[in-house]
């Protein structure tokens, strides 16, 4: 079975912005012209983020030049959990 998890594009959009600029972008750099807490970037970049506050997707889009819904996604993913209850019922 799947279920849905919301997930964000961070690191492709960054490396995309780099490309486009041809140049390193790093986590660092990125907190610190958006204004956010570099924990905070380093979050999205490991794609551990639980809950999306709109001042840091808000500062996020800006920085990247994207919309909201090019920085975050659904996705459907296995789900090992609901594959052993149904095996078990």
């Amino acid at each position: 079975m799947t279920r849905q998890v919301l997930s964000n594009r961070f690191t492709e959009l960054l490396a995309i912005k780099a490309r486009r600029e041809k140049r390193r972008i790093s986590q660092r750099e990125v907190a610190r012209e958006t204004g956010l807490a570099k924990r905070t970037v380093d979050s999205y970049a490991r794609n551990e983020v639980t809950r999306y506050d709109a001042p840091v997707v808000l500062a996020l889009c800006n920085y990247l030049g994207c919309d909201a819904g090019e920085l975050l996604v659904i996705e459907d993913v296995e789900d090992p959990q609901m594959q052993t209850a149904l095996l078990l019922a």
